[in-house]
């Protein structure tokens, strides 16, 4: 996990030399200085957009395995009111979908110490295909509860990666 982490840490500090490139290493593939897809196979198929404002923040974006389907994951820096419903915007496209709650996690990038995890729970299969389909496409992702937007340049081809660690 150091290994996986120390990754990460170089990755983000080399975010604008690499900004239209795909970087890999053992550990981990970069997309566009910003769309890291974890190859460890204990992360199941953890794709992570991560940058520094971000991550000071407290604001994440990730998408997992989770019984063979991809399982959308957000990080909020205040925990959610119970049943709240997300909505999002992918460029001029609305998308809302319900948040359930996974846990806190510790993180030591975030001044506040604990970031607050939720799983996207979408209508059907469908409209969660739908959505990150439209990830792939679209050039913004802007998150209800999060103040700093997701740029989706290199979200294409990290989702088409992603989606083959969970068949």
């Amino acid at each position: 996990m150091r290994t996986f982490a120390a990754a990460i840490v170089l990755t983000c500090l080399a975010a604008p030399a690499m900004a239209q490139e795909v970087v890999e290493n053992e550990v981990i593939k970069v997309f566009a200085g910003q769309w890291v897809q974890s190859k460890d196979p204990a992360q199941n198929g953890l794709l992570m957009y991560l940058t520094e404002d971000r991550a000071r923040a407290g604001e994440y974006f990730s998408i997992r395995c989770e019984d063979g389907d991809r399982s959308v994951r957000l990080g909020f820096a205040k925990q959610l009111p119970k049943n709240a419903r997300i909505k999002m915007l992918v460029d001029d496209t609305a998308v809302e979908a319900n948040a359930a709650y996974t846990g806190d996690t510790q993180d030591a990038s975030f001044a506040q110490g604990s970031v607050h995890g939720y799983r996207l729970d979408f209508a059907d299969a469908n409209a969660r295909d739908g959505f990150l389909d439209q990830l792939g496409q679209g050039r913004r992702l802007a998150v209800g509860g999060q103040k700093i937007p997701l740029d989706l340049t290199g979200a294409g081809p990290a989702l088409r990666e992603q989606a083959a660690y969970c068949r």
